[in-house]
């Protein structure tokens, strides 16, 4: 059952004629905005005159959405309202307002607005035409960066903790971006049936967001495991908003406006103890349309809550510090360096842009160095305090980073209260971190984990027994030289222990470490590993039955026996490979059924019809489109598209947009047809084209070193003097391999697309022949317009027997004649052929074969006994 008490509120004021549905605070907490249709309001909080209030007139037909200020120090007078598909920035100064920009972009009703906490520059804006813009006040022209979401963007919130983060709503889903690869959201969190009203991110994780729905719940996520919510909150009506208290496990709710007329309240709750609100907020007469908190200031122990009611009546509620403890937060145990907050954040802000790098380094350091403890890691206060024992001595360090650290300035180590250290060991360790920190520097290198490594090895050595005389004695040369073998490794990467790795034809292979082995190795060695070795016994590998690796999980087992007991324990180390093609653009079905024949039309026919029999309508209209663009059509025709010069540039356009889109199978067999309907378009101007006999004489010599198979013309392959050069096959076919730049010769504008049509073919082929359709790869490596690569290695020439000169091939290019017959069948040999390296006897291949199948003599007569002769020579 929920307290509901008669609220305190400091401050009431009632302004009927502003008609305002939007409100913001900015962030010193002095001033609030109320904007409306006919009306934006500046009220100075700390003014007692309710009357006191600055109104700048507007005139527009629509209503403003939503409004905001800048929360960071350094704009703190920017501020910015929506209004239909346009957001006003507005300035605040010297008691003016002034409108300095209007961001148009958006198609439809912008929905959402969340300015950046960290870059004052940052502004992101959802609306109902599905885009995500983020705005650089810098240049304001347009979008900096837009993200397509597909479905309405409702809510849109930049993280608290982490800069690039950001998360969307959209219906019942969140979306969460990194604005540093905007292409797609990184995650997708399906959370509510019901649509969401509200999203906010936990001011105390950077992981933990809330978001509150239609469905009268509201659920809190982690985003590392959003599968399923932590925990849900049901309230008895729709959610309207629901935020996080900067003090405890508090959350603030209100209901939705819309559906709740008679419901004017809002409610406190403990968020660790959901059955019931700890308070309720009543005071408003009308559903209340807006709330945020009061910028706390220096040696107030109280919080307050400002709140705007479709009565047009602003309210100021204090938070005493009552209400904070049913919360979880006592102010009265706030450690003091808590209480300097303020000023620490005012200096962060100004300096977050650069707090990155710190970050990342806070992140990755490994908190298990053996005899050390991390206290505490704050990036935005760029501080650190660890504390090493040793040998009965504890030594508490703290690490301030400078603005500009890792960039040549060290961080400033100091010994804390409460170490029990020598002052002559405390210098020393000093001394030696801050030496090993400045080489670092020097280089624009971090530094913070090699400095604890070896504070923690320094401390150890110097705090040794000193009753070893020879210890003591020769411990200059022993420091030295331990601590060469202790830090040489120190930028060593750590084995990698678990990991996964995309397939070339649908697969996802993971593997990881043993529950068993992770929790046996709780503490590491000082010095990083520098193989899978020294982990431990446990490695990975593959169990294979009959020769063929098992299809999902393979299992590697290793046998320890203990030193008492012959208790036999199997670690197992798993490795999982996930069938992810379904979520690829290339499709194993339709490569089994598409066809490349000889006509343009009919292979168009045909791979639409495939792509139909899949439901892939999306490649049934390019098919059919290509067969428009590329077939020869009748002459009576007015228009035929492949003698437009449009044809063959709206092909390009295919191919280009397949391509971007990653589905490698379309992009290579458009590319096919890129050449052959041009083949088929000149298959009756060919007399006329081969007449002059310069012609007939410059198609000769390209197709002079050509593989029989290529079907597409010379003119393809070689144009002013210039040829495609080879473009071997790869064992990846990913898009980003295509070399883009050439290094040796120049290419012609006009075939820089046909050189990356090639590349498209080789790494399609190169996917078929990993699909084991060897048959659909001969097929497309046919339409490969490179000349084939010279032979490199060893090569075997024959006599003719008509001329006596050596002959490459089965035609001698001396006399025109067929260079040798088969010594079976007598017959001339135009395919497969052996021959004898001893006698030089031989034929068909098949015949020669059959023969020495059930005789072991040459068939000529001449007692050579090939087989063994032969292989006499080999070995």
């Amino acid at each position: 059952m929920a307290l509901r008490w008669s609220s305190e509120f400091f401050t009431a004021m009632e302004h009927r004629d502003l008609q305002a549905n939007a409100m913001a605070v900015d962030s010193t907490g002095t001033y609030v905005l109320l904007a409306g249709r006919r009306y934006i309001a500046i009220k100075d909080l700390d003014d007692v005159d309710p009357d006191n209030v600055r109104k700048f007139p507007r005139q527009s037909k629509y209503d403003v959405g939503v409004a905001e200020w800048n929360p960071t120090s350094y704009h703190n007078e920017l501020c910015v309202i929506s209004c239909n598909q346009r957001l006003e920035v507005l300035t605040w100064r010297m008691g003016e307002l002034i409108q300095t920009h209007s961001l148009r972009a958006h198609t439809r009703v912008i929905t959402d607005l969340n300015w950046h906490r960290f870059d004052p520059n940052l502004l992101a804006s959802c609306s109902a035409d599905t885009f995500i813009h983020i705005w650089d006040m810098r240049d304001a022209r347009r979008p900096a960066l837009s993200l397509s979401a597909i479905a309405e963007a409702s809510q849109v919130q930049w993280n608290r903790i982490s800069p690039n983060f950001l998360a969307t709503t959209h219906d019942g889903d969140v979306k969460l971006w990194d604005q540093r690869k905007g292409s797609a959201p990184m995650q997708y969190i399906a959370a509510h049936l019901s649509k969401i009203h509200g999203l906010d991110w936990s001011p105390h994780s950077e992981t933990q967001l809330t978001t509150s729905s239609q469905d009268s719940t509201v659920k809190f996520f982690d985003v590392c495991n959003a599968r399923r919510a932590e925990f849900v909150l049901t309230t008895n009506a729709p959610v309207w908003r629901a935020r996080y208290t900067p003090f405890g496990n508090g959350l603030v709710t209100v209901v939705v406006p819309q559906l709740r007329r008679g419901e004017t309240s809002l409610h406190l709750w403990n968020y660790t103890n959901r059955s019931s609100p700890v308070h309720t907020f009543i005071g408003h007469r009308d559903v209340v349309l807006e709330f945020e908190w009061r910028r706390q200031r220096p040696g107030d122990s109280d919080y307050q809550l400002v709140t705007w009611s479709k009565d047009q009546t602003l309210l100021v509620w204090r938070i005493e510090p009552y209400l904070q403890k049913l919360c979880g937060h006592d102010p009265e145990e706030v450690r003091a360096d808590e209480l300097e907050s303020d000023v620490m954040e005012t200096a962060s802000e100004a300096s977050a842009v650069i707090t990155q790098p710190l970050q990342q380094e806070f992140s990755l350091l490994n908190v298990l160095i053996s005899n050390l403890e991390v206290n505490k890691m704050d990036y935005f206060k760029r501080f650190c305090s660890v504390t090493a024992t040793a040998n009965n001595c504890v030594v508490n360090l703290n690490v301030s980073f400078p603005n500009m650290y890792p960039n040549g300035v060290a961080p400033v180590f100091q010994i804390a209260p409460g170490s029990k250290v020598k002052e002559s060991v405390a210098s020393q360790l000093l001394q030696t971190i801050t030496q090993t920190a400045q080489q670092r520097v020097a280089k624009n290198r971090t530094c913070l984990e090699p400095c604890l490594r070896q504070f923690v090895a320094v401390l150890e050595q110097l705090t040794n027994d000193p009753s070893d005389s020879n210890r003591s004695q020769h411990r200059p040369i022993l420091e030295s030289a331990e601590m060469v073998g202790s830090f040489n490794d120190a930028c060593v990467p750590f084995p990698r222990t678990s990991g996964a790795k995309f397939g070339s034809v649908g697969t996802l292979v993971c593997f990881g470490q043993s529950l068993r082995h992770r929790r046996g190795n709780a503490k590491v060695d000082a010095t990083t590993p520098r193989a899978l070795s020294a982990l431990g016994s446990n490695k990975f590998g593959y169990k294979i039955n009959n020769g063929h690796n098992l299809p999902s999980y393979f299992l590697h087992k290793h046998r320890h026996r203990s030193k008492y007991h012959h208790k036999t324990i199997v670690q197992k180390s798993v490795i999982t490979v996930y069938d992810v093609s379904g979520l690829l653009a290339e499709s194993r079905q339709l490569a089994e059924q598409y066809v490349l024949d000889d006509s343009v039309s009919r292979i168009c026919k045909l791979n639409s019809e495939a792509a139909a029999s899949i439901e892939r309508w999306d490649l049934v209209q390019a098919w059919t489109l290509a067969e428009l663009a590329v077939a020869s059509q009748q002459e009576e025709e007015d228009m035929q598209w492949s003698k437009h010069p449009f044809g063959y540039q709206l092909i390009e356009s295919l191919i280009s947009h397949y391509a971007k889109q990653s589905d490698l199978q379309m992009a290579a067999m458009l590319s096919c047809l890129y050449g052959k309907g041009q083949e088929e378009l000149n298959s009756k101007k060919t007399s006329q084209c081969l007449a002059s006999s310069q012609q007939l004489t410059r198609g000769k010599r390209l197709l002079k070193n050509s593989s029989p198979y290529h079907t597409i013309p010379p003119a393809d392959v070689v144009a002013e003097g210039w040829v495609f050069p080879l473009l071997r096959t790869v064992r990846s076919n990913s898009l980003d391999n295509f070399p883009l730049e050439e290094k040796h010769a120049p290419v012609p504008q006009k075939y820089q697309c046909s050189k990356q049509f090639e590349y498209y073919k080789l790494a399609y082929a190169e996917m078929l022949h990993r699909w084991g359709l060897l048959y659909n790869r001969a097929e497309v490596l046919k339409f490969l317009c490179t000349p084939a690569e010279a032979h490199k290695g060893v090569e075997f020439l024959i006599d003719c027997q008509h001329c006596l000169k050596p002959v490459k091939n089965n035609a001698c290019p001396n006399c025109k004649k067929l260079a040798f017959n088969c010594v079976i069948c007598h017959i001339s040999v135009r395919g497969s052929s052996n021959f004898c390296l001893v006698c030089g006897h031989g034929g068909h291949t098949q015949h020669m074969e059959r023969w020495f199948s059930r005789n072991k003599i040459c068939p000529s007569g001449c007692g050579c006994n090939c087989l063994i002769e032969t292989a006499g020579i080999f070995s």
